[in-house]
């Protein structure tokens, strides 16, 4: 499709209202339709709905660590008053009464206990949660490693209060552990046994009211709020009305929620409470480390106002001294504790996922048992080990308070086909967007993608909110993608060929230098010569490494995956380098995943020197060897001679990681994705929202155009995605879709300027020229992609990712014709749509005329 047109609505209400319209103004949704909606519209031949998946996302209430609740300072989530509060809390409401009873996700969601997935791939266990409560001991038959949700903080089942099944009933033994840890937390005196309502509330209780922020848009999380609002005002007032006199109540769409921009000078003390959701979670570390691990706080002082600190003041000394100060923090709850600090970072820098005497289903005890001690050497315990512990850590301090988790179905028109089905997160995923095709769309050409909240930032230093990352991920691409129907499985997106592992020894024998310090291991890439910016500049390896680079220093959400590099050091034009501190199983798959910007729009150097360093590298080949390390938020350059590319134009314009800085404002909105903002020329973006800025208001859309769009397909390699339909087609035409080798290579070779007829595969179909006869042009379309497979490392003919079908099996020339006769059989090529036009392989039309005519893989 040519255009996909992103309208904004209030909510996920609004969103599928609208979809049922006679004449709805979208095709797709990005909102999950309700357990009551999805039969309606499965019965409705307007409609097409997903088949359910289990969402690797989860939902809970989130706390403000740093903040001050009813007189207790958390003290970033060390406090003891705190730990009571939090827990007490725990104890308010019975989260399988929740999912059983709420009309918007029952039947479809299941309790948890701890802030990861129980979905989420490495299998990690849940920890014996029956240990946590620091007044009663709980006893049961849940008490074991691997437990149910919803163990936690639970005597007895709610009786429902207020109308409400979910809510523990006044004088029931839940509410009033509740009432009690509030008084141990000194926050009243006593509380009145018969109703839970506490007695004697301290004038610092008074002074010091709660704020909660409840997500209006939707409904679960909304429901959830509103109701645990009630009872936190009953426990204080005996009444379930709010606000009351100690808590605040605001509701608001996620991009009004202020909490996500955090201040790299001081930390921002505007939230308290708030009903948080993440939705994608495919490893357990992405919520467990990458969420909750200090490292990943603002670097900033416990003052708020406090303009310069030192490492020993971050966060009240509290946090991590390797946070970087940023607007962008993952830890934005400022979750500040040295233990789970300390088993976070094991588990994440294990060398091992599993090992003998982890904890197991069923045991006891949360830690690892002898003979293997959990330990994947002699030192370091396993991931699981290190994860469990991590877990109970987590529980025992109520650091957040997770409710549930769910599946997803999702709603759309009828006539749209290769809709992917994300195996995680369902239908709003880059693949649908990439890979939909409607022959006969509402508005033509186009996808009207639905978004029911505004997007708060689509500047990649800032964005995190899924609207944001749905937009950004569009324009930008990574360098690995993950399988939409098996999500643990990576493969090879801007990257070449298969990436290669190194120990230091071997870094230092083969590659001729030494590893930045601290490095454990490192990763080898190859660049390929085929990806082009929108504005038809090569992405070359010093984007890379300034994405990298810039990405970790300014602290940006988008390149949390790489917090764990040590340094990149380029080696060429087309091989780079990128040593990690860490040899676990996650790394490869997170360092992956960082968008890669166009270093001359960011750099604080400005775009005419970067041109000129990238001129003098790249196109004249005149550049040394170069290794660019970090310290903090400083960029250094060592190895050969840094001068050509220096450490300067690695460093980003601090004034464009800010939180009000607007790419699409300021004519930078550049990427190498499959949708482009507006006219992109060599000046940079145009314009793609109905205001002129990011972030278009309710009522607003964005517009986005594919890269490529009014070209003939595979009629440009700068002017075209580099993942395109036409590039596909070229691919499967040059060697049947396997591995591009020597032997096609020389295949292709023999039939160079040889008569029509010589080489009839060579001389027709997409690659072949207009008069017939194989030339420099047939030659490039291999060369474009020498060494490479389309999904590498996987093998596209033998061993394809799940859910791709095959290719033909056998591409080393001369080509069997395969596909000519019936039974076609699975290895066929597709129909493949670019834009208006259809690219249909022989087995459909035949080579008797040459392309487009004939099949593009004749």
């Amino acid at each position: 499709m040519n255009t996909m047109l992103i309208p904004i609505f209030t909510d996920s209400t609004a969103e599928y209202s609208n979809l049922q319209l006679d004449t709805p103004g979208i095709d797709f949704t990005d909102s999950p339709c309700s357990p009551p909606l999805c039969p309606v519209l499965v019965n409705s031949p307007k409609f097409l709905v997903t088949a359910p998946v289990p969402q690797t996302g989860y939902y809970e209430v989130q706390y403000m660590l740093a903040n001050n609740f009813w007189g207790c300072n958390f003290q970033f989530g060390n406090a003891g008053c705190g730990v009571e509060i939090r827990q007490g809390i725990a104890h308010m409401m019975d989260k399988s009464a929740f999912t059983n009873n709420d009309a918007n996700i029952a039947g479809v969601s299941t309790p948890i206990d701890n802030p990861v997935p129980t979905t989420s791939a490495g299998g990690l266990l849940s920890p014996n949660p029956c240990g946590y409560d620091t007044i009663q001991l709980q006893m049961g038959a849940n008490c074991l490693v691997g437990a149910p949700g919803g163990t936690a903080y639970h005597a007895g089942p709610a009786g429902g209060a207020n109308g409400i099944p979910w809510l523990y009933a006044p004088g029931s033994v839940d509410l009033n552990l509740a009432a009690q840890h509030f008084v141990n937390a000194g926050v009243a005196g006593g509380f009145v046994a018969a109703t839970s309502v506490l007695a004697g509330i301290t004038p610092a209780a008074a002074a010091n009211p709660v704020t909660f922020f409840i997500i209006s848009n939707d409904p679960a999380r909304l429901d959830l709020g509103n109701s645990l609002s009630g009872q936190i005002c009953y426990l204080f007032t005996g009444a379930y009305a709010t606000p009351c006199p100690f808590l605040n109540v605001v509701r608001g769409p996620l991009s009004a929620f202020p909490g996500l921009v955090t201040s790299p000078t001081s930390v921002s003390l505007s939230w308290w409470m708030y009903t948080a959701a993440y939705t994608s979670v495919p490893f357990f570390d992405n919520s467990l480390y990458f969420s909750y691990n200090s490292r990943l706080v603002s670097a900033s002082c416990a003052s708020p106002g406090t303009a310069a600190c030192t490492t020993q003041q971050i966060g009240g000394g509290f946090c991590s001294n390797q946070s970087v100060s940023t607007y962008d923090a993952s830890d934005y709850m400022y979750l500040c504790s040295s233990n789970y600090d300390s088993l976070s970072s094991q588990m994440e820098s294990a060398p091992c996922l599993t090992a003998p005497g982890d904890p197991v289903a069923g045991a006891a005890s949360n830690l690892p048992t002898a003979p293997g001690n959990g330990l994947c050497n002699a030192s370091q315990l396993s991931a699981h080990s290190a994860g469990i512990q991590a877990e109970a850590q987590f529980g025992a301090s109520a650091f957040t308070l997770p409710i549930f988790e769910r599946s997803v179905q999702f709603g759309y028109l009828n006539g749209w086909t290769r809709v992917i089905n994300h195996a995680n997160v369902g239908l709003p995923n880059f693949f649908t967007w990439l890979d939909t095709y409607n022959p006969n769309p509402a508005v033509a050409g186009t996808i009207r993608q639905g978004f029911s909240d505004p997007t708060k930032s689509v500047n990649p230093y800032i964005a995190r909110t899924p609207q944001d990352i749905y937009v950004v991920r569009n324009v930008y691409d990574s360098l690995y993608a993950s399988d939409p129907l098996a999500p643990a499985q990576v493969f090879n997106w801007m990257s070449e060929g298969g990436t290669l592992q190194l120990d230091n020894a071997a870094v230092t024998s083969t590659r001729g230098y030494n590893p930045p310090p601290g490095t454990l291991s490192t990763w080898e890439f190859t660049w390929p010569l085929n990806v082009y910016f929108q504005d038809q500049r090569q992405v070359t390896v010093y984007d890379v490494a300034f994405s990298y680079l810039s990405m970790v220093a300014s602290g940006a959400v988008m390149g949390d995956g790489a917090s764990s590099i040590t340094g990149i050091t380029i080696l060429s034009t087309h091989t780079f380098d990128i040593g990690v501190s860490s040899m676990g199983p996650f790394v490869l798959p997170n360092l992956t995943t960082v968008p890669i910007v166009p270093g001359r729009y960011w750099t604080n150097a400005g775009s005419a020197a970067w041109d000129n360093a990238a001129n003098k590298c790249t196109q004249l080949g005149q550049c040394s060897r170069s290794q660019y390390t970090l310290s903090g938020s400083s960029v250094n350059c060592t190895l050969d001679d840094c001068t050509d590319f220096s450490a300067g134009l690695m460093t980003v314009n601090p004034a464009r990681t800010i939180a009000s800085f607007d790419p699409i404002a300021n004519n930078i909105f550049v990427g190498s994705g499959p949708w482009q903002c507006g006219t992109v020329t060599s000046s940079g973006s145009g314009s793609c929202t109905s205001t002129g800025f990011q972030n278009p208001p309710v009522g607003g859309a964005y517009t986005l155009t594919r890269y490529g769009a009014g070209l003939a397909p595979a009629s440009s390699t700068s002017g075209i995605y580099f993942r395109s339909s036409g590039d596909l087609a070229t691919f499967i035409w040059a060697c049947g879709g396997g591995f591009i080798n020597i032997n096609c290579f020389s295949a292709v070779s023999v039939c160079f300027q040889q008569p029509v007829g010589f080489c009839p595969h060579y001389q027709q179909g997409i690659g072949g020229s207009p008069n017939g006869i194989v030339g420099i042009i047939q030659e490039s379309y291999f060369l474009e992609h020498f060494n490479n497979y389309w999904v590498a490392p996987f093998d596209w003919p033998s061993n394809p990712p799940p859910g791709i079908g095959g290719v033909n099996p056998n591409p080393a020339p001369p080509f069997p014709q395969y596909c000519t006769t019936e039974p076609y059989g699975q290895f066929c090529p597709p129909v493949l749509y670019e834009g208006p036009s259809t690219l249909s392989p022989a087995n459909v039309v035949g080579c008797a005329t040459q392309y487009p005519a004939g099949g593009y893989d004749c």
